[in-house]
């Protein structure tokens, strides 16, 4: 059950992400190319070919932003496991 609650929160704020880049495209005050790209980020999981293949894309674009990434994954998982 848990797994369901994070899988529909994962995906609600990966759409929410999407809308908001696309938006950000016509407005220049957000960034809509980041915002639309870390909506996809967000949606699609390492386990899948297009997650493989955004993350790939930031790892040779934008390696800080893959940096920053992964140490958030890496403190999720840590606060995540049991005493």
């Amino acid at each position: 059950m848990q797994q369901n609650v994070k899988k529909a929160i994962r995906i609600t704020v990966g759409v929410i992400l999407l809308g908001l880049g696309i938006v950000g495209l016509a407005l220049p005050v957000l960034q809509g190319w980041l915002t639309i790209f870390a909506g996809l980020y967000v949606l699609f999981p390492e386990e899948t070919t297009i997650g493989r293949k955004i993350r790939t894309w930031v790892r040779r674009r934008r390696h800080g932003l893959h940096e920053q990434l992964e140490a958030r994954k890496e403190r999720r998982r840590r606060q995540s496991r049991p005493f």
